[in-house]
């Protein structure tokens, strides 16, 4: 069974890196984070210029992206057993700051609103109390996806009294934009407690902290890309009035962030099928609903 989720896995990634580009509405045009006033001057027959990025627009998706596509948790802090066995769909809604004028006219349709993400979660127990997992995850109406694993250990779990706790650490990256290059890392802590419910149903609330550090970098952007012409320098005169030197592409060096979340949920689990409730707490909250089933 798990070999054959992880080879489902790998199919959806083949099949996504294999369609061909087309934007959608909510991919990514960081380009627009750059200004680029076309000039004619006597020695300057086509337009010439100089980029102008604006840095901060970058920085702030950057730490939304990351929050958006961040590995998500949806279990409590209790492990599966050295032989147990689950598969999780877990649809998220993100409630991104529309308002942000990097949300206004990053997005290729310039109107952001509530996005929806979906995350397949393959998780296996191991010996020990640790449980390790896999998960692919999709940004609707996007090219995006995500890819990541996480490892989580059970420093208690099973005592009557006393509530499990867990910390767990996670990576993922983000795919499917030609404009952005981006990878999640966090480190969590939860706790939870379970109880029974007539003997044919088990409650477990938890709650926990995340702490989420992203790192992102463009690639390649061209701010006036209607003029095919490849860069030119005027040496002598580089940036004064005058100068044929044009210059529309640009890249954004690597910028890393950190955010903190906060996260309360509930799971059901019935026979063998489960059913979690979650909110996620940060600058893009998240409601989540999971499904599954654990063996």
């Amino acid at each position: 069974m798990l070999r054959h989720s992880l080879n489902v896995m790998v199919c959806l990634v083949a099949v996504l890196a294999a369609t061909p580009a087309s934007a959608l509405d909510n991919d990514l045009v960081l380009s627009r984070f750059a200004t680029f006033d076309p000039q004619e001057f006597g020695n300057c027959p086509n337009a010439c210029g100089i980029v102008q990025p604006n840095r901060v627009l970058f920085e702030n998706m950057v730490g939304d992206m990351g929050l958006l596509m961040a590995p998500r948790i949806a279990a409590p802090a209790e492990t599966l057993g050295e032989a147990g066995f689950a598969v999780n769909i877990i649809t998220s809604l993100n409630f991104i700051p529309t308002e942000e004028e990097h949300w206004q006219v990053g997005l290729e349709d310039q109107d952001p609103g509530t996005m929806f993400t979906t995350f397949l979660q393959v998780r296996k127990g191991l010996p020990f109390s640790f449980e390790l997992a896999g998960n692919f995850g999709y940004l609707y109406n996007s090219e995006m996806f995500a890819l990541g694993a996480d490892l989580k250990w059970a420093l208690n779990e099973g005592f009557y009294y006393f509530p499990d706790l867990a910390v767990r650490g996670s990576v993922n990256t983000v795919m499917g934009s030609p404009d952005l290059n981006l990878i999640n890392a966090g480190g969590d802590m939860s706790m939870s407690k379970a109880f029974g419910i007539s003997g044919v149903m088990t409650l477990t609330p938890y709650l926990g902290y995340q702490m989420l550090f992203t790192i992102g970098s463009s690639r390649l952007l061209n701010a006036y890309p209607q003029d095919p012409r490849p860069p030119q320098f005027d040496l002598d005169n580089p940036s004064g009035m005058g100068s044929s030197t044009f210059s529309p592409e640009f890249v954004f060096e690597q910028h890393n962030t950190q955010a903190n979340r906060f996260f309360v949920g509930a799971r059901l689990n019935v026979w063998i099928l489960n059913f979690v409730l979650e909110g996620v707490f940060a600058d893009v909250s998240q409601a989540s609903l999971a499904v599954g089933v654990d063996f």
